[in-house]
């Protein structure tokens, strides 16, 4: 289930300087029923210190899903998104779900070529966003069994044949 306890909550970074966008984002991730925490934080200065663990952000989670405006009052998206290629250069960067009015393509193209998992146009459909939501959730609990059963491969004693 989704909303188990027993899992640990999905840490969610939402970059969003809308309030209303945030609100309507925050709702929705309310209604889901996917375990989780949430981060709000309207500056790329501000996600790039959260990511960083920085600052007023020294203690922050690692992070499970980025959702991520494109225009920021200080910056764009992308500026986000190459800042955390440069902190988590390997396979275990953060999923990104892009959530945004603009249309432009050259936009889209640079968020596909810097690994960006979904790319939603606002106003956002409700059901299309949770459903990406609750995917990238599933695919934390399926990682979180991964790793466990992985861990316990490793403690089992292993069973040399003796002759």
């Amino acid at each position: 289930m989704l909303g188990d306890s027993r899992t640990k909550p999905m840490e969610i970074l939402l970059v969003e300087d809308g309030l209303v966008d945030a609100r309507i984002t925050i709702h929705a991730l309310r209604r889901s029923g996917v375990h989780h925490r949430l981060t709000l934080v309207r500056t790329v200065h501000e996600a790039i210190l959260f990511m960083k663990r920085t600052g007023i952000f020294a203690r922050a989670p690692r992070l499970d899903l980025l959702l991520l405006d494109m225009i920021l009052p200080d910056g764009t998206g992308l500026d986000v998104l190459e800042e955390m290629l440069e902190i988590h250069p390997d396979s275990a960067r953060i999923a990104t779900v892009v959530l945004t009015a603009l249309e432009d393509d050259t936009y889209r193209q640079r968020c596909d070529e810097l690994g960006v998992c979904d790319y939603i146009q606002k106003p956002v459909s409700e059901d299309e966003f949770l459903r990406v939501v609750r995917d990238h959730k599933k695919l934390m609990i399926h990682l979180q069994q991964v790793a466990v059963a992985a861990a316990g491969q490793q403690n089992q004693p292993s069973s040399a044949p003796t002759s």
